[in-house]
């Protein structure tokens, strides 16, 4: 996701310095034609290309940077100025010249001559590969030749008139989304830019948080500014839980599942007698998701701001709670339904510290080594003399409000007292096992 979008965004900062940002003022009569560099290939390649007038030069050996100056073989570039060429090797001496001009170069000094004015160049001629190499820029500014330096595109276009180029810009923010392009004039910007006649192929994408939130209708090339944590794909997708069918019921408004189409709750009971270890459920997330449609057939809550909303595009770039986002899901193997992220992990995502064993990420029989007998015997309500501490605490799913212990020399004795409104339950353990139950 990264680099296509950091591009993407980049292209957007570039169209909004180009149409507000500060722009390079340019001489009112422009000697150059739009044509002849339109089309370019601005596409970066591993060697340095030169195009002359809009035609690219074919070197034998290509074009070497040094010392931050490019040289290019001599006879090619010494034709396409039409010069002709003459070599002296008894003084390592070139010679170009035209009707206008005479140009002189030795091969490993500073020093060359314009029309017999000498001229100190920043990197001498050279021999590379078997071919003369001279420096680019020094003949072409010789030859009263503009020469634009494009980094980016490892590229270098010289005309004899002014370069004009249309580049591309970015696009804008904003749906159809309209590309757009800069007048560049002797590789500086200008005020004026227009629109290529393209629209950005833009794609509408959902982001998901781990913790269930979804965020909708949000432009693929705006993604990275939400911020870590959010992802093109559902973490939760995928992924199987046990979770307490308890747990799920919790609350008097709670429905639990849903069946899909209808949105009619689903007798509880069904789920429990399917249940493959104790009272867990095994719930595997097939899609995660949020539907306006599904949401008000869901009829969640009342009193959220998603009453008010009429159309689903009002809610795009808008962060969804995990109350309101839906997971699809396959029960004990068996059945589909639907529920909301909270319900089914809210003892998960937010873990309350009095409860314990609301919800595994693995098969408790993966935890507990305990026989199908005690399993069927967990999903009744009845603790039993003789059941451990962990059985005890799977059954009730929630920690004792006080726990005292006593030692002798031969045991530990612990005293768990569970406080309700009208009643207390109190239980002793020798150990780790129920002797005792109040």
């Amino acid at each position: 996701m990264g680099q296509r979008y950091l591009l993407r965004m980049f292209a957007v900062i570039l169209v909004a310095v180009a149409m507000i940002g500060p722009v390079y003022e340019v001489r009112a009569a422009e000697t150059g034609d739009e044509n002849t560099f339109a089309g370019i290939d601005y596409q970066k390649s591993d060697d340095i290309r030169v195009i002359i007038d809009g035609k690219q030069l074919l070197f034998d050996v290509n074009p070497q940077v040094v010392d931050n100056r490019t040289l290019v073989p001599m006879r090619t570039i010494f034709e396409a100025f039409g010069l002709t060429v003459t070599w002296d090797e008894s003084t390592n001496t070139v010679t170009g010249k035209s009707d206008e001009t005479v140009i002189i170069l030795t091969i490993g000094s500073n020093k060359a001559t314009v029309n017999g004015q000498e001229r100190i160049l920043d990197v001498p001629a050279t021999v590379m590969a078997g071919r003369t190499m001279i420096p680019l820029r020094f003949l072409s500014e010789s030859m009263q030749y503009k020469v634009v330096w494009i980094g980016a595109s490892n590229l270098i276009l010289i005309s004899k008139t002014d370069i004009i180029e249309w580049r591309y810009t970015g696009f804008e923010a904003t749906a159809p989304y309209k590309e757009y392009e800069t007048k560049w004039i002797n590789g500086l910007p200008s005020a004026q830019t227009r629109y290529t006649g393209k629209n950005h192929p833009v794609e509408i994408v959902t982001l998901y948080n781990a913790d269930g939130r979804i965020i909708t209708g949000v432009p693929d090339f705006t993604a990275p500014s939400y911020g870590a944590g959010w992802y093109l794909q559902s973490p939760l997708t995928g992924k199987t839980y046990w979770v307490d069918i308890d747990a799920i019921l919790a609350g008097s408004d709670n429905r639990g599942f849903v069946a899909p189409g209808t949105f009619v709750a689903i007798n509880s009971q069904i789920f429990r007698d399917s249940a493959p270890t104790g009272n867990y459920l095994k719930v595997m997330v097939e899609d995660h998701y949020f539907d306006l449609d599904t949401w008000k057939q869901l009829n969640l809550d009342p009193g959220s701001p998603l009453v008010a909303v009429t159309d689903a595009s009002q809610l795009a770039g808008k962060e969804i709670s995990n109350a309101d986002t839906v997971l699809k899901v396959f029960i004990n193997d068996r059945y589909r339904g639907l529920i909301t992220v909270n319900q089914l992990l809210g003892t998960i995502l937010q873990p309350m510290t009095d409860k314990i064993y609301t919800a595994f990420e693995k098969d408790p029989r993966t935890v507990f080594s305990w026989d199908n007998s005690i399993w069927n015997r967990l999903k009744g309500e009845n603790p039993w003399i003789g059941m451990t501490k962990d059985m005890l605490l799977v059954q009730k799913q929630e920690r004792a409000d006080w726990v005292t212990k006593t030692a002798t020399r031969f045991t530990v004795f612990e005293l768990w007292v569970y406080e309700y409104q009208y009643a207390d339950s109190v239980y002793l353990f020798d150990g780790d096992n129920l002797i005792g139950i109040w």
